[in-house]
């Protein structure tokens, strides 16, 4: 069979896999969120290989806890997170060029909502996992002025952990950072957008991030690349330049 017959008959299959998606759950602005984060490439529902761990119930909506694995599918090349129902429904666009795709980090929620997991595999096949959020909201609301003044002091500040696991290195860092939604009149936002991981001049993955992340974010990730020493580089809104360096317990 021609390499040109393979991959039209592997992009009519694709199209039929669309065509027959049954969203397991509903939203009314999923179908827009998806042609706009997807612009029409081939994805499958797959809730069976990827892992999406949500509290039973957000008591805290400004801190939810997030648990992503999508270890099952082979060769993921990207992740992407949204909320569907969120005020700021984009949460992260990671590019894994050396990382393992094992996430834990915390989100803001402003109502209950289901939140999507897109992975995408070698093949450029687009894998979704769902999980809902179930929250009274309010999560988007800003920082009082008394924070204001102590992340003026504290900005920045942060801490790491580097461990040992089998094969990889679970990376575990903490930043001091407001995280502005700007969503509240008189504010404007003031988050990290963007965090690249290195170990020496190896670059292992590069995350696009957006303020539906928690105020002082902490995120997990794993890698098997590196020797245990890595570099964290991250910038803000405000063009500010953050770098963490953590190396493996010994």
């Amino acid at each position: 069979m021609s390499s040109i017959l393979y991959k039209s008959l592997l992009f009519i299959l694709l199209l039929s896999v669309n065509s027959q998606a049954k969203n397991p759950i509903y939203s009314p602005t999923f179908d827009d969120l998806l042609q706009n984060t997807l612009h029409g490439a081939p994805y499958c529902f797959d809730d069976a290989n990827i892992t999406i761990n949500v509290p039973k119930f957000a008591d805290n909506p400004a801190q939810v806890p997030i648990y992503i694995d999508a270890t099952k599918i082979k060769d993921v090349k990207r992740v992407i997170a949204f909320a569907d129902l969120n005020l700021i429904p984009e949460i992260m666009d990671i590019k894994l060029l050396n990382l393992k795709a094992i996430f834990s980090f915390s989100i803001r929620v402003a109502q209950e909502t289901p939140i999507r997991v897109l992975v995408e595999d070698a093949n450029g096949l687009w894998h979704i996992g769902s999980a809902n959020i179930k929250s009274f909201g309010g999560g988007c609301s800003t920082n009082s002025p008394e924070e204001s003044k102590k992340f003026a002091l504290l900005l920045g500040k942060h801490k790491s952990q580097t461990v040992r696991k089998n094969k990889a290195y679970s990376i575990k860092f903490s930043i001091f950072h407001p995280m502005e939604t700007g969503l509240m009149f008189g504010t404007n936002p003031f988050y990290i957008k963007h965090l690249e991981l290195y170990s020496k001049k190896e670059r292992l993955a590069s995350m696009e991030l957006t303020s539906a992340i928690s105020q002082n974010p902490t995120m997990t990730f794993e890698t098997m690349g590196g020797d245990g020493t890595y570099t964290i580089e991250l910038k803000d809104s405000d063009a500010n330049e953050y770098r963490i360096s953590t190396q493996v317990d010994q």
